[in-house]
């Protein structure tokens, strides 16, 4: 494995010491590098400081951090109010209020004392960053990163860069932010960029049908949380984020796009009286809900579909944004798959044609039938390398019918190319794959429509037997969280390689059900029975060191977010376990019952407190899997998974225990 493409980032440096400033400090902090905040005067860094130590109290109490852990990254942060103190830094990044005149002398004063390969980027979200970087002499290196509340815990960036930005340094910086757990896209630098261009003419129509008398603030607010299946509505999303933030937005949009994104008079009254909006108020002539639900639907989805068409962004990276900076449940673009190509296009071209403005190109050049293609996974040839890119990290990555179904087209088209000869796959965030989609399991229970779950799951067999049977060389790259059909998907491919960030787990008999991806199956021909049976019937973890031990992955590896790198992974031979008298080697005559004489035995004594929490129905199938199809022919063993799926999801342990996770309460399972 040859050294990293992309030029590592280790010092950092924060130009301002503000809410945004002290959070996007906070993010470089906890994970692990030394930064510097930099501001005018001590008074407003002894501010930002204690932010960022409040900041992280809340992180030890919520138990992400301990108290030595959060004085460790407080020793990583130097506190400065001159310039020279930052030359050695790597990457800048200008976060001082919205003033163009002072970000220019910002960027002036960052040149003088930086090196020359230094990257700098500015958080701005109103101005031009060709225009803002045009002072510079060195313009290739500086780009646009703008954040989202809350910095330090809100997984979205938007990379901006200028017509002179390099592409190197594009290509560093998203991946030194995908390497620091964010969720980077790549934005034209246009007013407004990608997400607040849409989102900003939601906040404004809603004061718009306000002013219009179609509705009140609380039944607006209403259809608009559940049109678009959100907990808040724009006006408490306003009050939340501040008013005037609004109507500013809405007008800086507007000089560039015209009156369409015009702030209207209510929104500017609402600022002048200098309070928030009312939330509970009931005041208006009428309640039209069709109304509102057709404009604000009209004027999000339709200005979405704009900056597509403008080439600003793509129909993915956009619904991504979406549900990750803004927090929706669905993107704009799946949102108009849900509600109805037809319906949706009809309804923004008449509410456009209001403002004179032309259907966007993107409704003409989508086969309606079709509607919106949105990636989750995505199919890359580097050299003669698949890479195979799972890109829901707001889901970890979770299988479901539409993730699964571009799994199989990707292997389909790397699988036969022939200019490749292996085939990596591996997920951006912090999982690989964290197993199937549970929501999907519990609203086909709920619908009694087992069928569409053994369809999903007999596909899912399918598609990981092409995997595992491909003659090209596959690999997992495992560098995060593998769980359950995650596990399983990498047991499927020929070769696993782990960096110290895998934890593995089969937690099914957990929740009610058994592996059905083959898990019962794969684990045993690689790792033996007893481990299998260990691993699926406690539910335990893994790590990397002991994963390795265990045999179950090939070898590890620093972590890699870069395709170029990723795609150099190559791995010459499989792991066995190191160790054969493993204690839990003792499980593999263990067939699911808790009896007392089973926990005689030292070892059982050991987990008796796992077993006793798992469902004894799914365990002990789970354990009769293992035991049935040890001697068979794998595809063979692989139908006795099948052949007891719809028996499992018809129990009552099974609902509930898939239930307990969606609804995040605790389940005492009945064996029924």
């Amino acid at each position: 494995m040859s050294e990293k493409t992309v030029k590592e980032i280790s010092k950092v440096c924060v130009i301002g010491s503000g809410t945004m400033g002290a959070a996007i400090t906070q993010h470089f902090l906890m994970k692990g590098l030394s930064v510097t905040l930099l501001d005018l005067k001590q008074e407003f860094l002894d501010r930002g400081y204690k932010n960022i130590s409040t900041s992280l109290d809340e992180a030890v109490k919520r138990r992400i951090i301990s108290e030595e852990k959060k004085a460790k990254l407080l020793q990583n942060l130097v506190c400065t109010t001159s310039y020279q103190d930052i030359a050695d830094r790597e990457f800048v990044v200008e976060a001082v209020f919205e003033n163009f005149k002072i970000k220019q002398d910002v960027f002036l004063e960052v040149e003088k004392n930086v090196s020359s390969d230094c990257i700098i980027a500015s958080n701005t979200s109103s101005f031009s960053i060709t225009e803002l970087g045009s002072v510079m002499e060195k313009q290739e290196r500086f780009l646009g990163v703008h954040y989202f509340f809350h910095a330090a815990k809100n997984k979205l960036i938007e990379i901006i860069p200028g017509q002179k930005t390099s592409q190197s340094t594009v290509d560093n910086l998203q991946s030194f932010y995908f390497s620091k757990d964010k969720a980077p896209i790549i934005v034209k630098d246009v007013q407004g960029f990608a997400i607040n261009r849409f989102f900003v003419p939601w906040l404004n129509e809603a004061a718009r049908l306000l002013e219009e008398g179609l509705g009140s603030i609380s039944f607006i607010d209403q259809v608009a949380m559940k049109t678009f299946q959100v907990g808040m509505g724009p006006f408490a999303l306003m009050n939340a984020t501040g008013v005037p933030i609004a109507m500013h937005a809405a007008q800086t949009l507007a000089d560039t796009f015209g009156p369409m994104y015009e702030p209207c008079e209510k929104l500017c009254k609402q600022v002048e009286l200098a309070i928030d909006w009312d939330c509970e108020s009931t005041d208006s002539p009428k309640n039209d809900e069709q109304q509102i639900k057709e404009r604000l639907l009209a004027m999000s989805l339709g200005v979405a579909a704009q900056l597509v068409s403008e080439g600003v962004t793509d129909v993915t990276d956009t619904d991504l944004g979406a549900r990750l900076g803004l927090r929706w449940p669905v993107g704009p673009f799946e949102l108009m798959n849900q509600q109805g190509f037809g319906e949706i296009k009809t309804i923004v071209e008449k509410v456009f044609k209001t403002w004179d403005q032309p259907l966007p190109s993107i409704f003409n050049s989508t086969e309606p039938s079709k509607g919106f293609s949105i990636e989750h996974v995505k199919a890359h040839q580097i050299g003669n390398t698949g890479v195979i890119e799972f890109n829901r990290p707001d889901a970890m990555n979770a299988l479901n019918e539409i993730v699964v179904a571009q799994l199989s087209a990707c292997f389909d088209q790397l699988d036969q190319n022939s200019e490749i000869e292996k085939i990596i796959l591996f997920g951006r965030g912090k999982a690989f794959v964290a197993g199937a989609d549970i929501k999907f399991f519990v609203d086909n229970i709920a619908a009694k429509d087992l069928e569409r779950i053994y369809s999903f799951t007999e596909f899912g067999q399918k598609v990981l037997a092409k995997i595992e049977n491909s003659s090209k060389q596959t690999i997992a790259y495992l560098d995060g969280l593998a769980l359950g059909g995650g596990l399983e998907l990498a047991l499927a491919c020929q070769h696993r390689v782990a960096t110290k960030k895998l934890f593995l787990a089969f937690p099914e008999t957990g929740i009610g059900i058994y592996p059905g991806l083959g898990g019962t199956q794969r684990t045993t021909r690689l790792i033996g029975k007893g481990l299998a049976k260990y691993l699926i019937a406690t539910g335990n973890g893994l790590g990397a060191e002991q994963a390795l031990e265990y045999g179950l992955v090939d070898t590890i590896i620093q972590s890699f977010a870069d395709l170029k790198d990723i795609a150099q992974i190559s791995v010459d031979s499989q792991a066995s376990p190191s160790i054969k008298d493993f204690a839990e080697n003792a499980f593999s005559s263990f067939n699911g019952e808790l009896s007392p004489e089973l926990f005689k035995q030292e070892i059982f004594q050991k987990y008796q407190k796992a077993l006793s929490r798992k469902a004894p129905l799914a365990l002990q199938k789970a354990m009769e899997l293992i035991e049935d199809g040890a001697e068979l022919d794998l595809e063979e063993a692989l139908q006795l998974e099948m052949k007891s799926l719809h028996w499992i999801f018809s129990t009552s342990d099974a609902k509930s225990g898939l239930e307990g996770i969606i609804y995040r309460k605790k389940v005492s399972f009945e064996g029924k």
